[in-house]
């Protein structure tokens, strides 16, 4: 957090020593206070509301409970019999295992089973590490790849980790539409012909605050423009950004793996036939915006890659 200066409890260290050695460090209020406001994250209006806890109440009307608990009770009785079992793969098996685990099974009146905790079952998969990540710094990580359909809730629960990222740590991000920022490079190249670069600002001016953001967002990077200029920019952007070890994240509407066997015109970055580049992306932590039993139980793919 950002301390004040002036601060008469922590003298701007944004910390206070408890006389007691065998107290703990504790932050001053001072630096509490000190928070990023949405709009200074550059964070649209739509998603300046968005924070973890509305993202999940939210999610829950998404996915209700009901339709959950049912499947969590097909993923038991598949699992109780061998045939049905043997449909799975030893990882996915253990996989729904874990899941069945954690939300705990509880006999109902008939014989039925019930379940004491749905969460585990209804979160997007990856959505527990991200919020770790994002609240408490738990892992280091410095790259993030969320993936889901439209209107599935990828921008609100990236805006929603920037903003919880930077009220833990006191520091300011940038939640940027590539869609929009790829125009406005084209714009810096293209200025003698469609003056829409009033200001005459150089490609090195737009990536500036890119690549010196602390936390970046770059919503919807599969909507990059495929003009040769905005996709090298783009690469040199993520290139620097992981050396510099400052945490970017991702969104899109597929997973990079998955867009990696596209087409050049579909995928622009495979014009660059840069593997390492391809490589990193493909080994982002992944979130993605599905109930994470509902993925397990119907995709082919529903292990590949992932984390629970």
């Amino acid at each position: 957090m950002i301390a004040r200066k002036d601060c008469a409890l922590c003298h701007g260290k944004g910390f206070i020593i408890d006389p007691d050695p065998m107290k703990p460090v504790r932050p001053c209020e001072c630096a509490r206070s000190q928070r990023v406001g949405a709009a200074a994250l550059g964070i649209p209006p739509r998603y300046r509301q968005s924070s973890f806890e509305s993202f999940w109440e939210w999610w829950k009307l998404e996915h209700p409970k009901d339709t959950v608990a049912a499947a969590l009770t097909k993923a038991h009785q598949l699992l109780e019999h061998p045939m049905s079992r043997g449909t799975f793969s030893q990882d996915i098996a253990s996989k729904l295992e874990l899941i069945l685990h954690r939300c705990g099974a509880k006999a109902l009146p008939g014989g039925e089973v019930g379940w004491k905790d749905l969460k585990p079952a209804q979160e997007p998969q990856g959505y527990r590490t991200l919020y770790n990540w994002a609240k408490s710094d738990r892992d280091a990580i410095d790259l993030w790849w969320i993936d889901g359909s439209p209107g599935s809730g990828r921008s609100s629960l990236a805006a929603a980790a920037l903003r919880a990222w930077a009220d833990r740590t006191g520091r300011p991000g940038l939640f940027v539409s590539v869609r929009t920022f790829s125009q406005e490079l084209k714009d810096t190249y293209y200025d003698s012909r469609s003056f829409k670069n009033t200001d005459f600002m150089s490609e090195r001016d737009r990536m500036a605050p890119l690549l010196t953001a602390e936390c970046l967002v770059l919503d919807d990077f599969d909507r990059l423009d495929a003009d040769i200029r905005v996709v090298r920019a783009l690469a040199q952007l993520l290139d620097q950004r992981y050396s510099d070890e400052l945490p970017t994240i991702l969104t899109a509407s597929r997973w990079a793996g998955t867009l990696q066997n596209l087409t050049p015109e579909a995928y622009p970055l495979l014009r660059l036939d840069d593997a390492s580049l391809l490589k990193r992306l493909a080994q982002a932590r992944r979130v993605v915006m599905a109930p994470l039993l509902e993925r397990l139980l119907g995709a082919p793919d529903g292990g590949a890659d992932s984390r629970p």
